[in-house]
């Protein structure tokens, strides 16, 4: 047995003062929850506290090693504490402890070191039994929580297990502790662990984390994870919490919402276009009437000549014509067929000059003037072509028919290069009788609208379709009336898809 050093005489070194209050006279300790040990583990002082804490005498603990007396479970390696306490003379966590009858409780323990010398050293250790109220308290909280609640080692080792981790993944609690977290991935997501260790070990949380995750009986779950790392007294990890909530059922929800989403913009689609029926009905027979004509005068030279010049010539009118009606046709036909999201790096340009080309194929007869104004000098985009088109085809017309009942009708629509980053802007400026401030309060809100017939979708649904690219869609008053559009979007590099 190793014996107590007796205590030295009084100095006004720093060091003897530092050993009086570490190691205070075995007196004044013996009726707290005090040991004293030597580095090595080996017990030196057991007091009375202890005594009726652990059911140990006395006689029973000096000389054992402690953590081998009390069966104790560290937080983490007793290497690293030691370390710790070495490196800063102190240290305090909670540890689970045995005692004598073999029932297990936590404690909250305090340790001191005292250096004797070169080479050996006592320590001074604390122990308070956490209160076993709160304990439970705490216990039920995590028990009764609806979402999944695991505990788990710096290792990935899980540590503690809730009813509704057991109601998600399927596994009791004995049946899963003391196994690797890695046993709820899919193959393909086990390097995620990586990820969030690190991350961990830097002191973060991670918060709101969308994965998946497999049950015992092999199907998966839609997580959304929140981890936090667990810190002792002096704000050390010493292990990771999860809690992990299941939205399987509310992802199922999303991606419903996002089909009837494209059903809705389907069915606008279908509405813009039989509002633009007579238009473009009208407009087709232009160019058809022509190739019929520049036809029948191609018949009459052919009949009287040989191959004069003007044949060529007739026949090449005939063939713009032809091709201008084809190519209404075929916008006509994108625009109307039900089809998958095809995002591709485009020119915003030629978006814009494609799709004003049925815009405004009636504003003429309105009189409406255009203006058409393209920056040469643009980033490409990544967007589905057809959707963006679509919100320059909804805004523009919405644009033509605000100006239905002003004296001047002008419109113009302008691509630049955004000012705000590397995208691109598309403007689309009316002078149209602008916008109210209760409407513009809630423009782009489902069912708000300035005409007499329609639902109030065209709006909603065009920032929607921008939102989904990464940009944004605004408006804001025209200089000195009317109403500006700015549609932004990200560069083909950063396009949030």
């Amino acid at each position: 047995m190793v014996s107590r050093p007796e205590p030295k005489s009084r100095t006004t070194s720093k060091a003897r003062k530092k050993r009086e209050v570490i190691q205070p006279p075995s007196q004044a300790l013996e009726h707290t929850h005090a040991m004293i040990r030597d580095s090595d583990g080996a017990i030196n002082f057991w007091a009375n506290g202890l005594e009726r804490l652990y059911g140990f005498a006395s006689g029973e603990a000096v000389g054992r090693i402690s953590h081998k007396l009390l069966h104790t479970e560290f937080p983490r390696p007793l290497r690293d504490i030691d370390a710790e306490l070495f490196d800063t003379g102190e240290w305090s966590g909670e540890l689970a402890q045995r005692k004598r009858d073999g029932e297990t409780i936590i404690v909250a323990s305090h340790w001191g070191l005292w250096r004797d010398g070169k080479d050996s050293a006592l320590v001074t250790v604390v122990d308070n039994e956490i209160n076993e109220r709160e304990q439970a308290y705490l216990a039920s909280i995590v028990d009764s929580s609806d979402d999944a609640i695991i505990g788990k080692t710096l290792g990935g080792i899980i540590t503690s297990w809730n009813k509704a981790a057991e109601k998600m993944f399927g596994y009791k609690a004995d049946e899963i502790t003391g196994e690797s977290v890695t046993l709820l991935f899919p193959p393909e997501r086990v390097r995620e662990e990586e990820g969030i260790l690190e991350r961990l070990k830097q002191g973060s949380r991670v918060e709101h984390f969308e994965t998946v995750r497999r049950r015992k009986d092999g199907s998966d779950v839609i997580v959304s994870l929140t981890i936090s790392p667990i810190l002792d007294r002096r704000g050390k990890i010493i292990g990771i919490s999860k809690i992990a909530r299941d939205i399987t059922g509310q992802r199922a929800a999303q991606d419903r919402l996002a089909e009837l989403q494209s059903e809705l913009l389907h069915a606008s689609r279908l509405g813009t276009m039989g509002q633009m029926a007579a238009a473009i009905t009208h407009e087709l027979n232009q160019p058809l009437s022509a190739v019929n004509s520049y036809l029948s005068g191609v018949a009459r030279l052919l009949s009287g000549t040989d191959n004069p010049p003007s044949v060529a010539e007739g026949l090449s009118k005939a063939r713009e014509q032809t091709t201008r009606a084809g190519e209404i046709v075929r916008r006509l036909r994108d625009l109307a067929a039900k089809r998958e999201t095809d995002r591709r790096i485009e020119n915003i340009n030629e978006i814009v000059e494609q799709t004003l080309g049925l815009a405004l194929v009636d504003v003429k007869v309105r009189g409406v003037k255009t203006r058409v104004l393209l920056s040469p000098d643009l980033n490409p985009v990544l967007v589905d072509k057809i959707q963006i088109g679509q919100v320059i085809l909804n805004i523009a017309r919405n644009a033509v028919e605000a100006m239905e009942s002003t004296a001047e009708r002008s419109l113009t629509i302008s691509t630049t290069p955004d000012p705000y980053s590397h995208g691109i802007e598309v403007r689309i400026a009316d002078t149209g009788l602008g916008l109210s401030p209760e409407i513009k309060e809630r423009l782009f809100q489902p069912f708000v609208t300035t005409k007499d017939k329609g639902m109030g979708l065209g709006l909603s649904i065009c920032r929607n379709i921008i939102d989904s690219h990464g940009g944004s869609l605004s408006a804001e008053p025209n200089d000195p009336n009317g109403t500006v559009f700015l549609i932004r979007l990200p560069n083909g590099d950063s396009a949030g898809c």
